[in-house]
């Protein structure tokens, strides 16, 4: 299994990369995760670490000048892993370990499942990396176009997604959708829940999530101003540092509590704390919304975006507000106190 991050950081990405693993062990499959020289190890999953290159710390999504060395450093350990005879399988995460997945197969002629969770042009533009429109942008779509089209077998999270593929790029391989649904054994109702210091007599929202702009976040703090005084607002997620510039430039400082990172095996018993949860996420990078599947499984009511992607997951269960509305989003979490 190819993983071109610094798995495990507790976000998105590498909680799918988690339950792939999983996933794939109960079915009675061998796993070895070779993945970045940073990040977390889980207790019963086995990883393999390339070399670390001096002054590489990051572990929240987006661009990194590290990221070709290291994405180097992964296709090297894979060569010698499979000459080796190890595998019988890849099983590669994102385009960068689908790309590398594609070489191997030129070298040894083993099936290459590509594991896609959004799409690449799309999230870079999201992440303002580049230009949506722009010279670059197209060309690197025709990269991504090259990756898609030439690996064995796609698994999706979503069905937008797995349209995309199917309209814009037009595989021909087969496409099938794993949602991210949480492990039942950790998010449930019944989870304790943390100890942590709140104001009380108050209503919590919850989000869950990273806190990077393109993941919606900003609506959120955009609507504080404009709710009900007994809401207040536990933000769990990372980096914090430029919501709280935010916060602080809102004058709702005292509104939120902001936890920064937390542990995933521990997140549900923060989640627990809450009496509403909140999902932003505007869904323009083709990224599945998992953090839904979180909050269903605490039995939480959820105040989203009304997109076709979140009402397929919610149905009549959901508190939709207007696309890309903050104003309306603190109306439904109003709305929601009231329910």
């Amino acid at each position: 299994m190819i993983a071109p991050t610094p798995f495990f950081s507790d976000r998105g990405c590498h909680i799918r990369i988690l339950n792939s693993f999983l996933g794939l062990r109960r079915e009675g499959h061998k796993i070895v995760i070779l993945t970045y020289p940073i990040g977390r190890d889980i207790k019963g999953v086995k990883t393999s670490r390339v070399f670390n290159l001096p002054g590489y710390k990051k572990t929240e999504p987006g661009f990194s000048p590290y990221k070709p060395f290291l994405d180097l450093f992964l296709l090297i350990k894979s060569l010698f892993g499979l000459k080796k005879g190890k595998y019988d399988l890849i099983y590669a995460h994102l385009h960068e370990g689908a790309l590398i997945g594609i070489i191997l197969k030129k070298f040894f002629k083993k099936k290459v499942i590509f594991d896609c969770q959004g799409s690449l042009i799309g999230e870079l533009s999201s992440q303002k990396v580049i230009k949506k429109n722009g010279l670059l942008a197209k060309t690197i779509f025709i990269i991504e176009k090259f990756i898609t089209k030439n690996v064995d077998e796609i698994i999706t999270s979503n069905d937008p997604l797995k349209k995309f593929i199917e309209k814009e790029i037009k595989v021909k391989v087969p496409i099938k959708i794993i949602k991210d649904l949480p492990d039942k054994s950790l998010f449930n109702p019944r989870v304790k829940p943390a100890k942590i210091n709140l104001p009380k007599n108050k209503k919590i929202v919850v989000y869950l999530g990273g806190l990077q702009k393109y993941k919606g976040i900003d609506y959120l703090l955009k609507a504080i101003p404009n709710v009900d005084e007994q809401f207040h607002f536990l933000i769990m997620g990372y980096p914090v540092e430029r919501c709280q510039k935010i916060a602080k430039k809102l004058n709702i400082e005292n509104r939120i509590t902001f936890t920064g990172k937390i542990p995933y095996e521990k997140a549900s018993s923060y989640l627990k704390l809450g009496d509403i949860a909140i999902s932003p996420k505007t869904l323009e990078s083709k990224e599945a919304n998992a953090k839904i599947y979180n909050y269903m499984a605490m039995s939480l009511p959820i105040v989203c975006f009304n997109t076709p992607e979140n009402k397929k997951i919610l149905g009549v269960k959901g508190i939709y507000t207007k696309y890309k509305s903050h104003k309306d989003l603190a109306i439904k979490i109003n709305e929601g106190l009231r329910k």
